[in-house]
């Protein structure tokens, strides 16, 4: 992209970046099947990935989720907060460190181009060994795995205090780093919250859940660009980060507070099945 900018322009970035992104989705039109129509995977691979697609709800009708139910499940009240308060420091983290480089640390663009994708890098890192947390807490720690899962959000918001000490570096390295722990931390608390949402909602709702938990994100998100791209000229970057940081660990605590585990027995006295066969998880 920086060749294509010192070359040509950003026009030329523009659409070297959308033709991908068309080439990529028409990948993905073609290549993607359901596993049980995807003839790519082999018979006992396909047997793997069925049979854990909540075997306990087989038998029951299939019922489409319904928006309006998610608002009588404490869960989503739970999730959708998350969303809100964790949301605004990823995308800050996509639209404003290129700008913050240069500004704050004074980058040119091939510095900013050798260094800006390295917290990117760290969020990949972040959403792979997250998922493997999971199951070693809900090990060594004894606890279930949805508690597990709670476990490293919690893990992962903690990381945020890392660009939260931002203001405190002078080295533009190490600053650097501080966003690369940063980025590490949010796509991490991130697969964690995706996470608890499927351990949540049942096979008809959780695309439903997951879907509105996103819309209140990005909610959050553009709520917090605008008050963003103000306050950053007037207090600085450093104040916004701790602010994010904390943004974070409340979400962590919003999620650990409020969230129950849904009983995975169909027969759990906690868990309520309506006639229409949507799940609730009660609100005590």
């Amino acid at each position: 992209m920086v060749w294509a900018i010192l070359q040509s322009g950003w026009e030329l970035a523009f659409l070297i970046v959308g033709g991908l992104g068309i080439v990529w989705s028409g990948l993905w039109l073609l290549l993607y099947k359901h596993p049980r129509d995807q003839k790519r995977l082999g018979d006992a691979e396909r047997d793997y990935i069925l049979s854990g697609q909540e075997s306990r709800l087989k038998d029951a009708p299939a019922q489409k989720g319904s928006w309006k139910r998610l608002f009588k499940n404490r869960n989503f009240y739970a999730i959708a907060s998350a969303r809100i308060l964790s949301e605004p420091a990823w995308q800050t983290f996509n639209a404003w460190i290129p700008l913050y480089l240069m500004t704050e640390r004074h980058m040119n663009i091939k510095e900013v181009a050798m260094f800006a994708w390295l917290p990117f890098l760290a969020a990949d890192i972040g959403c792979v060994l997250g998922g493997y947390l999971s199951p070693l807490f809900h090990k060594y720690c004894k606890v279930s795995l949805f508690t597990s899962r709670k476990m490293v959000m919690l893990f992962g918001c903690s990381c945020m205090i890392g660009p939260a000490c931002i203001g405190l570096v002078e080295s533009p390295y190490t600053a650097i780093a501080l966003l690369c722990i940063g980025g590490f931390a949010h796509q991490t608390l991130s697969g964690a919250l995706y996470s608890i949402t499927s351990d949540s909602f049942g096979k008809n709702e959780v695309a439903t859940a997951t879907g509105m938990g996103g819309m209140f994100g990005f909610f959050g998100a553009a709520a917090f660009t605008m008050v963003f791209g103000v306050l950053v000229t007037k207090i600085g970057y450093s104040p916004l980060f701790v602010v994010l940081a904390i943004f974070d660990i409340v979400a962590a605590i919003v999620v650990w507070t409020v969230a129950r585990e849904v009983p995975q027995n169909d027969e759990a006295v906690a868990l309520s099945v309506d006639e229409s066969g949507s799940r609730t998880v009660p609100a005590t």
